[in-house]
This record gives C-alpha cells, structure tokens and sequence, in this order.
C-alpha cells in the first residue's frame, strides 16, 4: 500500500516557517519532494497541521498564521489526492527515480549533468534516517570529496562521477585511501579545502568496514534507481564490525563513584550524577540530551530512542528507583527546560573520566585496539564514557534477569537484537552459577 506523510524542513523562512516536505513510500519506492508550502511549527503535530481551538478572539496576527496553516492543510489535501491518483494511474512499475519531484515541484532531473553530490543529496533524501545516521553518512560525502582532491594531485583534471564511482578499482582505491587518510589526507593538507572537515586521526577496521557498508547502500540505490549499470559490490565482500567485550562497571563500583566527595569540582559532581542517573535508565546519550520534564510520566521516563524515531518508532517507559528519582528532583529547576543540567558530549565524557579518577576506579580491563585490533590492558577510567552508562545498566539487568527481549523493552533494543549475545560472556558469577548446576 502507498503511504505519502509530511515533516518539516529544519530550516526555516524569515518568518520562522519551515516548509512542508512530502514523501511518497510504496514497496522499494521511496522518493521526496519539496511542496512550497510554508508553515509555523507551532502549528504542526506528527506529520499534520494541527490548529488548537481558541476560547478568546486570536488577534490579527495571529488570525493570519491561523489562516495560512489553515490553506496548508487544504494544500496537503490536494497534493495527497493528486499524487495518489498520478501513482494508480501509470502503476507502480513505471515510477522514474525523479517522478514525486517533476509532479509536486515542476522539475525534471535527468542524469546529464548531475554530479556526484547530487546523487548522494538525492539519496539521502530517499530515506529514513536518524540525525545521527545522517551525520555518518556525511562523513563518507566529505571524505569522499577528500578522496577527489587527492586523486587531483597526480591528475589536476580528475572529477569523482557517479559513473567512475562504480568500479571495483575506484572503490579499492577509496577505501584504502580512506583507512590511511590520516597519514596521506593530513601530508597534502586536504581537510582544509572540504568543508566542515576535521584533523586526521587513525581509522581502525570497523570505521573503515561501517563506512564502507554505507557507500555500498548509495549504489545500491543508484542501480536499483538506473543510474548506474554496474555495481562493485555485487561481489565485493565488506568483513562485519567486531566488537570487543563490553565494559561496564558493577553496582558496588556504581556506588562508590555516586557517594565521591567531588565538592571540590561542582561541575564534575553535576556531570557524575547525571551519569549515574544514566546508568539507572540505560538511555544512550542522545536521548539523554532530549529529555525534558515532561518525559517523566508516572514514575518513569518515557521517551522514543532518536535511533529508531524515524522507522519504526516505539516508546521505552523505564521506571525510576528512588536514587533516580532522587536526582531529578535534586536538580528540579522551573526556568530549565531539560531534565538535568546535560553539557556537551564531549565535555560530559571528560567529566565522566574525572569522575572515575576521582573515585579510584581503576582497575585494569581489556579492550580491543580500534586500528590495530589487538587486546590490550587500560585503566577503568580512562574508557569511561557515557556509553558506559547504558553497558551498565543493560550488563547488571542481565546478570539479574537473563532475559535479552525483556531488557530490551527497557534498553530500546529491538528484541532478539544481536547485541546481547557480547554480554553472554562477561561475568564470572553467571559462569559459576552454570558450572554449579553441575554440582
């Protein structure tokens, strides 16, 4: 069945309106065009204009918004209708890769002419993807135009097309480029002509494979699209992503880091607490930063995880224990509009490592090396990370309860996800408990 809903562009017109985006789904059909209609978010909820009713004459200013929201949503009902009698009429098996746009926009892209960016523009455009699935697929555009800067050292003239993109040889010159940018990228100084570009560092295996798996799906879509009639990675084999153990801290470890005298350092008390509170909710950090006071429904939190939002959104309700609810009401603040005082990634990882420090975590854990692959011994503190708040939520459940598809209603995990399996092997005590059955 075609499905056709709306969103709103992130950017917004002089009058602070965002225009109305429309997408058009239907089996491996998936295309996005621009409606040229603008309206203000106040007056938009999922997916469709919504207009309050007013107990008090609206004044004139607000009278007009009223009516343009109320001629968008006439709008929408036009273009819904036109574009669902346009699909039954030349039938699924006819829709061009540019149809939605030359119906609802007027425009007509042909493959003459069109670079490489707009391909990939296109495409992203084509799908469903969280913020930070987007991000990701960023960093393969950018360096992707990296790539074509440095190809230009030895050939002035050369231009990365979607057509020369598609050849085995092109691909392996890619990825190998990609896994030693760090050293060539950094020598040529080519991050400073790609915009938005940030300073070489050493790519590990599993950033390489991840990336590599994403330019894998953009000319999948371009050959499923007939853009191109070949594809590199029809028998081209990406090795999976190898995690190592997953390390998080126990309960008693959990306990000594809340109860740390970090009077010293206010801003690191804060951050420590708002990791603990993490570790009793097991949300990652993204979500984390999203929360707000109305997220606590009843003596949980209730959020929707961003990394699923956008395709098969379900809302995780996690129950506070009184130590949760205990930090929230510690940082109850009217004038805030965020649950906790949440800072940046970055500086809330640096705080967390102090924290850590601070509280004499530090044992030594294996970790597995991002570039090189090999095991090797660390302080607790110095891989301590907000991620490590969800480890340790889901690890101690699981030393608990032994029940991946029950946790995951509380993780946001799909159920039968994969990721459980890292944490079948990681506590003594559960090893014992088997090996006792025997007795």
């Amino acid at each position: 069945m075609a499905t056709i809903y709306y969103s709103l562009s992130a950017r917004k017109n002089s009058l602070g309106q965002s225009e109305v985006l429309m997408r058009f789904s239907h089996g491996r059909i998936n295309q996005r065009a621009k409606t040229g209609l603008f309206i203000s978010p106040t007056y938009w909820t999922d997916g469709a204009v919504h207009i309050p009713n007013f107990r008090l004459r609206p004044s004139k200013e607000v009278q007009a918004v009223i009516d343009n929201a109320t001629l968008v949503r006439q709008r929408l009902a036009e273009l819904t209708s036109l574009v669902s009698r346009a699909f039954n009429e030349i039938g699924r098996g006819s829709v061009p890769p540019n149809w939605l746009r030359s119906l609802v926009e007027g425009k007509d892209d042909s493959k003459e002419g069109k670079t490489l960016w707009q391909y990939f523009d296109d495409f992203l455009g084509s799908r469903l993807l969280s913020v930070g699935r987007m991000r990701s697929y960023h960093v393969v555009v950018r360096a992707l135009k990296r790539f074509e800067q440095y190809k230009r050292l030895k050939s002035p003239s050369f231009a990365l097309t979607l057509e020369n993109l598609a050849c085995v040889d092109m691909i392996d010159d890619f990825e190998e480029y990609f896994r030693n940018e760090a050293r060539l990228a950094g020598a040529a100084g080519l991050y400073q002509r790609v915009s938005e570009s940030r300073k070489p560092q050493d790519r590990g295996l599993n950033t390489v494979n991840s990336k590599m798996v994403m330019l894998r799906a953009f000319l999948n879509w371009a050959e499923t699209n007939g853009f191109i009639n070949r594809n590199p990675f029809k028998k081209r084999r990406i090795a999976p992503v190898i995690y190592g153990t997953p390390i998080y801290i126990t309960l008693e470890e959990r306990t000594r880091l809340q109860h740390t005298n970090l009077s010293r350092h206010p801003g690191i008390s804060v951050q420590r607490d708002i990791f603990v509170f993490q570790c009793l909710i097991g949300c990652r950090v993204g979500d984390l930063l999203q929360l707000k006071r109305d997220n606590v429904v009843n003596g949980a939190i209730e959020y929707i995880p961003r990394k699923t939002k956008e395709g098969r959104p379900v809302t995780v309700r996690v129950p506070l224990n009184d130590t949760a609810r205990a930090i929230i009401e510690k940082y109850r603040d009217s004038e805030r509009q965020s649950l906790l005082p949440f800072i940046s990634s970055q500086k809330y990882n640096e705080s967390i490592k102090r924290a850590f420090l601070a509280a004499g975590l530090k044992r030594p854990v294996q970790v597995l090396n991002a570039v090189t692959r090999e095991p090797e011994m660390k302080p607790l503190y110095s891989v301590a990370s907000s991620h490590m708040a969800r480890r340790t939520f889901i690890g101690n459940l699981y030393k608990k309860v032994k029940d991946p598809n029950l946790i995951a209603q509380l993780s946001g995990h799909v159920e039968g996800s994969a990721a459980f399996a890292r944490y079948r092997d990681i506590d003594e005590e559960m090893k014992m408990e088997l090996v006792n059955l025997l007795d």
